[in-house]
Parts: structure tokens; C-alpha cells; sequence
């Protein structure tokens, strides 16, 4: 996991989304936007999330020594726990930086099979926002992660 400093003045939001343009988070904008325009199957977007690095935020500085992390939670509207990650940095809103200012990177499929007993909400604030219940993360790990390490397992 490697930090994000929230504020650089030698860059903006623009630059850093068109920075990320090229890696792997980008992708997983766009197919992000392109399963909300229904060009999308869910299968592509947890493929495309568990395989992209994600970004999370933490009220605390987390670095390699951190024994556990604090990322930021929000709600569904049963109450239900939500982790909140971002494709790119640039689509963090500031409201959320002034809760937790800490931008953390880390893999997509890390995140799944660091978490038990709450969702994810992918971009949360944007109009391609992504969420996946609890019970919906259980199955990724199930369905996703298992099968994969199994074969690998087997090679």
C-alpha cells in the first residue's frame, strides 16, 4: 500500500486523472461508466475492480508499520457499512478528504479479502458509482478469489 498526499501543489485533480489515464484505475473508471450506460456486465466490472489498484482514505497516515486501518465508512440506506473507495484520486470528493485526509493505494482484490462484514461503494459521489452489499463481497471472495487461487494451487 503506498500513500497519496492529498494536495501537490505542482499538480491539480486534471492533471492527476489525466496522469492515471494510463494505468489501471482509469480502466476501471471506464468500465465503471460503461456498466452505469449499460455496455457493462457486473462479471466485467468485479473482474476490472479485483485486478485495478483502488484508492481508500484513512483519517490516520497508514505506511507499511501500520498494523490496522480505519478506511472511511459510509452507509447504504438500510445502514448497512459501505467502504468507500475511489478509482482514481482525482474522483475523491472533498468533503470526504476533510474526514479522512489520507489517500491510501491498494489492490482491488487485497481490499475484498481484507474486509468481512461490509460493502464496498466504488467512486461513491459520482454518477458511476458502484456498490456491492457485504453479502455481495462474500461471494467475490467465493466466486472470484477461491477459484483462482485454487487453480493456481494446482499449477
Amino acid at each position: 500500500m503506498t500513500e497519496t498526499p492529498n494536495t501537490q501543489p505542482e499538480q491539480t485533480p486534471a492533471t492527476d486523472a489525466a496522469a492515471e489515464q494510463a494505468g489501471t484505475a482509469a480502466t476501471l473508471e471506464q468500465v465503471l461508466i460503461q456498466g452505469k450506460d449499460g455496455n457493462a456486465q457486473a462479471g466485467e466490472i468485479i473482474r476490472t475492480f479485483l485486478t485495478s489498484s483502488v484508492y481508500f482514505l484513512s483519517p490516520e497516515e497508514v505506511n507499511d508499520e501500520t498494523g490496522s486501518v480505519n478506511p472511511l465508512t459510509l452507509q447504504d440506506n438500510e445502514g448497512n457499512p459501505l467502504i468507500a473507495l475511489f478509482s482514481t484520486s482525482g474522483n475523491i470528493p472533498d468533503d470526504y478528504k476533510e474526514h479522512a485526509p489520507h489517500a491510501v493505494e491498494a489492490p482491488g482484490v487485497a481490499i475484498v479479502q481484507s474486509i468481512t462484514g461490509a460493502g464496498i461503494m466504488i467512486d461513491a459521489g459520482q454518477e458511476h458509482g458502484f456498490q456491492i452489499s457485504a453479502e455481495g463481497v462474500e461471494r467475490i471472495r467465493t466466486d472470484f478469489i477461491s477459484p483462482a487461487e485454487e487453480a493456481e494451487a494446482q499449477q
